[in-house]
């Protein structure tokens, strides 16, 4: 007849924790991931935090901003100025004014607590659920605006 097997062997203890290596690590299994996906424009690994100055700011910061870059699409998820504005908001920029007279609208954001982002949006209604969206991005960081553009496009289609 075959040996018994040691109860100690059949258990197979964790030689790590056998020798304190885990700390107070334990064989808990992992919470769920959120489902919940943020929009919130990430760069250089950091997310974009909303940044409140004021429409006087923003029209400083503007002209001295160096990078630029433009963005012009056609979208059917966003047909008013509420709407780019909403969606400026959930990207990570904070909304700083909303002209209704000229369908424009102006936020600000800031990466890395150091990275000025500077969006205006003007939205031109085209009729059947559409609009034209012409965004213009403006930043401190080189490459950062292009980038930002390409994002909204994606987001504001």
């Amino acid at each position: 007849p075959a040996a018994p097997v040691p109860a100690a062997a059949a258990a197979m203890a964790d030689p790590f924790a056998a020798e304190g290596l885990l700390g107070d690590l334990t064989d808990a299994p992992l919470a769920t991931l959120s489902t919940e996906t943020s929009q919130k424009f990430e760069y250089g690994g950091s997310q974009m935090a909303p940044l409140q100055i004021t429409t006087p700011e923003f029209g400083q910061n503007w002209g001295t901003c160096p990078a630029v870059s433009p963005a012009s699409l056609q979208s059917g998820k966003i047909v008013s100025l509420d709407q780019f504005m909403e969606a400026a908001a959930q990207i990570g920029l904070h909304p700083i004014e909303a002209i209704a007279a000229t369908n424009e609208g102006i936020c600000a954001g800031v990466v890395n607590g150091a990275i000025l982002v500077l969006v205006h949006g003007k939205v031109s209604p085209l009729g059947n659920g559409q609009s034209r969206l012409d965004v213009t991005v403006k930043s401190s960081d080189a490459a950062l605006p292009g980038t930002l553009a390409l994002y909204i496009q994606t987001m504001m289609k």
